[in-house]
Protein backbone atom coordinates (compact mmCIF):
# COMPACT_ATOMS: atom_id res chain seq x y z
CA UNK A 1 0.00 0.00 0.00
CA UNK A 2 1.35 3.16 -1.14
CA UNK A 3 0.94 6.73 1.05
CA UNK A 4 -2.13 8.03 -1.07
CA UNK A 5 -3.74 4.55 -0.52
CA UNK A 6 -3.44 4.31 3.08
CA UNK A 7 -4.36 8.04 3.70
CA UNK A 8 -7.72 7.27 1.07
CA UNK A 9 -8.06 4.26 3.36
CA UNK A 10 -7.78 5.65 6.67
CA UNK A 11 -9.76 8.95 5.67
CA UNK A 12 -12.78 7.40 4.68
CA UNK A 13 -14.66 9.61 2.96
CA UNK A 14 -13.39 10.62 -0.63
CA UNK A 15 -12.79 14.50 -1.48
CA UNK A 16 -16.10 14.59 -4.01
CA UNK A 17 -18.18 13.82 -1.09
CA UNK A 18 -16.63 16.91 0.34
CA UNK A 19 -16.92 18.66 -2.42
CA UNK A 20 -20.53 18.24 -3.44
CA UNK A 21 -21.26 19.69 0.78
CA UNK A 22 -19.83 22.75 0.25
CA UNK A 23 -21.40 23.05 -3.65
CA UNK A 24 -24.51 22.17 -2.03
CA UNK A 25 -24.31 24.28 1.15
CA UNK A 26 -27.22 27.09 1.93
CA UNK A 27 -26.14 30.34 0.72
CA UNK A 28 -26.78 31.92 3.86
CA UNK A 29 -25.11 29.51 6.38
CA UNK A 30 -22.25 31.83 7.15
CA UNK A 31 -19.32 30.01 7.68
CA UNK A 32 -20.22 26.25 6.61
CA UNK A 33 -17.68 26.14 3.62
CA UNK A 34 -14.66 27.46 5.97
CA UNK A 35 -15.84 24.94 8.55
CA UNK A 36 -16.30 21.96 6.01
CA UNK A 37 -12.82 22.93 4.81
CA UNK A 38 -11.30 22.99 8.14
CA UNK A 39 -12.65 20.03 9.39
CA UNK A 40 -11.00 18.60 6.03
CA UNK A 41 -7.88 20.25 7.07
CA UNK A 42 -8.01 18.57 11.06
CA UNK A 43 -8.86 15.14 9.26
CA UNK A 44 -5.77 15.25 7.28
CA UNK A 45 -3.77 15.77 10.03
CA UNK A 46 -4.93 13.27 12.10
CA UNK A 47 -4.26 10.73 9.89
CA UNK A 48 -0.96 11.97 8.85
CA UNK A 49 -0.27 11.38 12.60
CA UNK A 50 -2.23 8.20 12.87
CA UNK A 51 -0.32 6.71 9.14
CA UNK A 52 3.13 7.88 11.03
CA UNK A 53 1.99 5.95 14.05
CA UNK A 54 1.26 3.13 12.26
CA UNK A 55 4.59 3.39 10.15
CA UNK A 56 6.41 3.53 13.23
CA UNK A 57 5.00 0.81 15.04
CA UNK A 58 5.30 -1.41 11.50
CA UNK A 59 9.27 -0.31 11.61
CA UNK A 60 10.13 -1.27 15.33
CA UNK A 61 8.28 -4.58 15.27
CA UNK A 62 10.22 -5.23 12.16
CA UNK A 63 13.50 -3.74 13.51
CA UNK A 64 12.95 -6.32 16.35
CA UNK A 65 12.38 -9.00 13.91
CA UNK A 66 15.27 -8.20 11.90
CA UNK A 67 17.63 -8.11 14.76
CA UNK A 68 16.95 -12.21 15.12
CA UNK A 69 16.37 -12.78 11.50
CA UNK A 70 19.70 -14.90 10.85
CA UNK A 71 21.52 -17.39 12.45
CA UNK A 72 24.46 -14.96 12.63
CA UNK A 73 22.23 -12.17 14.10
CA UNK A 74 21.08 -14.88 16.51
CA UNK A 75 24.69 -15.99 18.00
CA UNK A 76 24.88 -12.13 18.07
CA UNK A 77 22.09 -11.46 20.50
CA UNK A 78 22.37 -14.79 22.63
CA UNK A 79 25.84 -13.50 23.82
CA UNK A 80 24.40 -9.82 24.77
CA UNK A 81 21.20 -11.84 26.72
CA UNK A 82 24.26 -13.85 28.62
CA UNK A 83 25.98 -10.66 29.08
CA UNK A 84 22.49 -9.22 30.77
CA UNK A 85 22.16 -12.33 32.63
CA UNK A 86 25.97 -11.71 34.40
CA UNK A 87 24.81 -8.02 34.69
CA UNK A 88 21.68 -8.86 36.43
CA UNK A 89 23.37 -11.60 38.82
CA UNK A 90 21.09 -14.37 37.56
CA UNK A 91 24.67 -16.03 36.15
CA UNK A 92 28.39 -16.29 37.20
CA UNK A 93 30.52 -13.68 36.04
CA UNK A 94 33.23 -16.28 34.84
CA UNK A 95 30.83 -18.01 32.63
CA UNK A 96 32.00 -17.19 28.88
CA UNK A 97 31.33 -18.86 25.63
CA UNK A 98 34.66 -18.99 23.30
CA UNK A 99 34.98 -18.47 19.66
CA UNK A 100 32.32 -18.74 17.20
CA UNK A 101 28.98 -20.35 17.43
CA UNK A 102 29.48 -24.30 17.47
CA UNK A 103 25.80 -24.79 16.12
CA UNK A 104 23.16 -22.80 15.61
CA UNK A 105 19.28 -25.03 14.62
CA UNK A 106 16.69 -22.68 13.62
CA UNK A 107 13.19 -24.05 15.64
CA UNK A 108 9.60 -23.85 14.11
CA UNK A 109 7.02 -22.77 16.04
CA UNK A 110 4.82 -24.92 16.90
CA UNK A 111 2.04 -26.80 19.42
CA UNK A 112 4.69 -28.49 22.16
CA UNK A 113 2.30 -31.58 22.60
CA UNK A 114 3.12 -34.14 25.39
CA UNK A 115 6.23 -32.37 25.27
CA UNK A 116 4.78 -28.88 26.63
CA UNK A 117 1.42 -30.16 27.81
CA UNK A 118 0.10 -28.03 24.93
CA UNK A 119 2.22 -25.13 25.33
CA UNK A 120 2.68 -23.13 22.04
CA UNK A 121 6.54 -22.93 21.64
CA UNK A 122 8.20 -19.66 20.01
CA UNK A 123 10.06 -19.62 17.08
CA UNK A 124 13.64 -19.66 18.39
CA UNK A 125 17.34 -20.04 17.07
CA UNK A 126 18.96 -22.42 19.58
CA UNK A 127 22.47 -21.18 19.84
CA UNK A 128 24.69 -24.21 21.13
CA UNK A 129 28.55 -23.81 22.30
CA UNK A 130 30.30 -26.88 23.34
CA UNK A 131 32.41 -27.41 26.63
CA UNK A 132 35.77 -29.58 26.23
CA UNK A 133 35.74 -32.84 28.11
CA UNK A 134 39.67 -32.21 28.91
CA UNK A 135 38.28 -28.79 30.43
CA UNK A 136 38.98 -26.66 27.47
CA UNK A 137 36.43 -24.72 26.87
CA UNK A 138 34.97 -24.89 30.55
CA UNK A 139 31.64 -23.96 29.24
CA UNK A 140 28.99 -24.74 26.93
CA UNK A 141 25.42 -24.37 26.41
CA UNK A 142 22.14 -24.49 24.37
CA UNK A 143 20.52 -21.02 24.36
CA UNK A 144 16.81 -20.58 22.51
CA UNK A 145 16.87 -17.16 21.54
CA UNK A 146 12.89 -16.36 20.91
CA UNK A 147 12.95 -14.16 17.24
CA UNK A 148 10.39 -11.82 17.90
CA UNK A 149 12.03 -10.84 21.53
CA UNK A 150 15.10 -11.48 21.54
CA UNK A 151 15.03 -12.96 24.84
CA UNK A 152 16.90 -16.50 25.71
CA UNK A 153 13.53 -18.78 26.38
CA UNK A 154 14.75 -21.31 27.16
CA UNK A 155 18.80 -22.54 28.49
CA UNK A 156 20.99 -25.35 29.39
CA UNK A 157 23.91 -24.62 30.68
CA UNK A 158 27.28 -26.46 31.35
CA UNK A 159 30.73 -27.12 33.28
CA UNK A 160 33.57 -28.74 33.23
CA UNK A 161 36.02 -28.66 35.99
CA UNK A 162 38.92 -26.65 35.65
CA UNK A 163 42.65 -27.48 37.28
CA UNK A 164 41.26 -26.26 40.72
CA UNK A 165 38.29 -28.53 41.15
CA UNK A 166 38.31 -31.81 43.23
CA UNK A 167 36.45 -34.87 42.47
CA UNK A 168 33.84 -35.21 45.38
CA UNK A 169 32.95 -38.93 44.03
CA UNK A 170 33.91 -41.53 41.06
CA UNK A 171 32.37 -44.10 39.23
CA UNK A 172 33.40 -46.95 37.47
CA UNK A 173 32.35 -47.74 33.81
CA UNK A 174 33.26 -50.23 31.40
CA UNK A 175 34.74 -49.02 28.35
CA UNK A 176 35.93 -50.35 25.34
CA UNK A 177 39.50 -50.86 26.95
CA UNK A 178 38.45 -52.35 30.02
CA UNK A 179 37.25 -50.40 33.74
CA UNK A 180 37.29 -46.72 33.50
CA UNK A 181 36.93 -44.39 36.47
CA UNK A 182 34.98 -41.37 35.91
CA UNK A 183 34.35 -38.27 38.64
CA UNK A 184 31.99 -36.13 39.97
CA UNK A 185 32.63 -32.54 40.61
CA UNK A 186 30.60 -30.23 42.31
CA UNK A 187 31.15 -27.37 40.22
CA UNK A 188 27.34 -25.80 40.15
CA UNK A 189 28.45 -22.59 41.47
CA UNK A 190 30.91 -22.38 38.29
CA UNK A 191 27.47 -21.42 36.68
CA UNK A 192 25.36 -19.84 39.43
CA UNK A 193 26.35 -17.53 42.62
CA UNK A 194 26.57 -19.99 45.36
CA UNK A 195 24.77 -17.83 47.35
CA UNK A 196 21.81 -17.51 44.81
CA UNK A 197 18.25 -18.65 46.65
CA UNK A 198 15.39 -20.05 44.92
CA UNK A 199 13.67 -17.13 45.65
CA UNK A 200 16.24 -15.03 44.13
CA UNK A 201 16.49 -17.04 41.20
CA UNK A 202 12.57 -16.47 40.11
CA UNK A 203 12.46 -13.46 40.87
CA UNK A 204 15.33 -12.31 39.05
CA UNK A 205 13.19 -14.74 35.76
CA UNK A 206 10.46 -13.19 36.53
CA UNK A 207 11.65 -9.44 36.18
CA UNK A 208 13.79 -11.04 33.12
CA UNK A 209 10.60 -11.89 31.16
CA UNK A 210 8.43 -9.58 32.23
CA UNK A 211 6.00 -11.67 34.29
CA UNK A 212 4.50 -9.85 37.29
CA UNK A 213 5.41 -12.62 39.92
CA UNK A 214 5.78 -16.60 40.52
CA UNK A 215 4.98 -19.22 42.98
CA UNK A 216 6.79 -22.21 43.74
CA UNK A 217 5.28 -25.70 43.24
CA UNK A 218 5.38 -27.40 46.81
CA UNK A 219 2.02 -29.52 47.22
CA UNK A 220 1.68 -33.22 45.46
CA UNK A 221 -2.07 -31.41 44.60
CA UNK A 222 -0.46 -29.76 42.18
CA UNK A 223 -0.50 -31.21 38.67
CA UNK A 224 3.30 -31.09 37.54
CA UNK A 225 4.91 -31.82 40.86
CA UNK A 226 7.36 -34.10 40.98
CA UNK A 227 7.51 -36.67 43.55
CA UNK A 228 11.23 -36.82 43.82
CA UNK A 229 11.51 -33.56 44.61
CA UNK A 230 13.26 -32.32 47.81
CA UNK A 231 11.35 -30.18 50.37
CA UNK A 232 11.46 -26.83 48.88
CA UNK A 233 10.77 -23.40 50.09
CA UNK A 234 12.06 -19.56 48.66
CA UNK A 235 14.82 -19.96 50.94
CA UNK A 236 16.19 -23.07 49.59
CA UNK A 237 19.81 -22.56 47.97
CA UNK A 238 19.60 -23.30 44.12
CA UNK A 239 22.54 -25.15 45.30
CA UNK A 240 20.79 -28.20 47.35
CA UNK A 241 18.75 -29.20 44.26
CA UNK A 242 21.72 -30.75 42.51
CA UNK A 243 20.84 -34.51 41.69
CA UNK A 244 22.19 -37.26 39.90
CA UNK A 245 19.45 -39.10 39.02
CA UNK A 246 17.73 -36.05 36.75
CA UNK A 247 14.19 -37.28 38.05
CA UNK A 248 14.32 -34.08 40.13
CA UNK A 249 13.19 -30.34 39.68
CA UNK A 250 11.29 -27.30 41.39
CA UNK A 251 8.65 -26.45 39.20
CA UNK A 252 7.31 -22.81 38.99
CA UNK A 253 4.73 -20.83 37.66
CA UNK A 254 4.98 -17.66 36.79
CA UNK A 255 1.90 -15.30 36.63
CA UNK A 256 1.07 -14.51 33.08
CA UNK A 257 3.04 -17.50 31.87
CA UNK A 258 0.35 -18.62 29.32
CA UNK A 259 -2.39 -19.56 31.47
CA UNK A 260 0.14 -21.31 34.47
CA UNK A 261 1.78 -23.37 32.24
CA UNK A 262 4.62 -24.55 34.35
CA UNK A 263 8.58 -24.30 33.93
CA UNK A 264 11.28 -25.85 35.79
CA UNK A 265 14.58 -25.43 37.30
CA UNK A 266 16.89 -28.54 37.52
CA UNK A 267 20.52 -28.72 38.04
CA UNK A 268 22.10 -32.34 37.52
CA UNK A 269 25.20 -33.65 38.42
CA UNK A 270 26.93 -35.70 35.65
CA UNK A 271 30.22 -37.56 35.34
CA UNK A 272 32.83 -34.75 33.82
CA UNK A 273 30.67 -32.22 34.03
CA UNK A 274 27.04 -30.44 35.06
CA UNK A 275 24.53 -29.11 33.93
CA UNK A 276 21.57 -26.07 34.84
CA UNK A 277 18.14 -26.33 32.59
CA UNK A 278 15.88 -23.47 33.15
CA UNK A 279 13.36 -21.67 30.83
CA UNK A 280 9.97 -21.43 29.76
CA UNK A 281 10.50 -23.58 26.40
CA UNK A 282 11.58 -26.48 26.69
CA UNK A 283 10.28 -30.24 27.85
CA UNK A 284 9.35 -31.70 31.53
CA UNK A 285 10.00 -34.79 32.66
Amino acid sequence: MNRDRLFQALSGLDDRYIAEAIRYAPEDASGASERIVKMKAKRIITIALAAALILALGVTAWAVNAAVATPEAAEKVALEQIEKWKTMGLISQDVVFEGPADDIFETEERDGGAYWYGRIFRHCYDVRWYFGWEGEPEYGCSLDVDTLTGKIMAATLYSVPNADDEPVDEVEIEGENGPKTLYYYDIFDHIIPADMTVDRFCTLLAEYWGFSGYRISDTVEDEYYHEYLPAVDGSTLLLDLADRSGNRYVTVFFEGDQDGVPMYIQLDQYPGHVAINLGTNHGVG
